[in-house]
């Protein structure tokens, strides 16, 4: 069955036939955009289910619509590309800057004191480790209800409850 160049697929057989039509034009396309061919091939999959899952409801243009989604996706891509090495840049330079101990004897208390903090995560219940983690890594309370699946009135008691006994078992084990 061949499609004409810009007929909206609708069944199997014709959306089939879309993808071969367009597949390799896709691909090529987005990999001039983004410079990477994997990048290129999960793009124009990603166009392409697309136009399985949501078609346009115009049928006359669909090179057009799948060649601007395409191009969506690979701009967005992009961006995000260029957020992400923004991001790791200034985490690199944070590291950097902040991994400069002062002197020898503060790193080594330093390095001491995060081993009694593990030591002491381990000793304890792994929900109150879990909460303690997640909120000290400046998760929301949504955010760890979320996580650990129980309702978001639940953790201010919970956080509570586990930094009581993470309190009690650093004590013992610094003792």
């Amino acid at each position: 069955m061949m499609l004409s160049r810009n007929s909206i697929p609708q069944s199997r057989l014709d959306f089939e036939a879309a993808f071969e039509q367009h597949w390799a034009p896709l691909c090529r396309m987005v990999y001039r955009l983004t410079g990477d061919w994997s990048e290129a091939e999960d793009l124009a999959l990603e166009a392409l289910m697309q136009l399985y899952r949501h078609p346009p409801a115009d049928a006359n243009n669909l090179s057009g619509w799948l060649y601007r989604v395409a191009t969506n996706l690979g701009l967005n891509a992009l961006r995000a590309r260029k957020r992400r090495q923004l991001y790791e840049s200034e985490a690199g330079d944070l590291v950097l800057h902040s991994a400069q101990p002062d002197d020898p004897a503060s790193s080594l208390e330093q390095q001491a004191e995060r081993q009694r903090v593990r030591e002491t995560l381990r000793s304890i219940k792994p929900r109150s480790a879990q909460v303690l983690i997640l909120r000290y890594s400046e998760l929301s309370y949504a955010e760890i209800a979320a996580a650990l699946e129980v309702a978001p009135g639940s953790i201010g008691t919970m956080l509570a409850r586990a930094e009581q006994e993470f309190e009690q078992a650093y004590k013992r084990l610094s003792d």
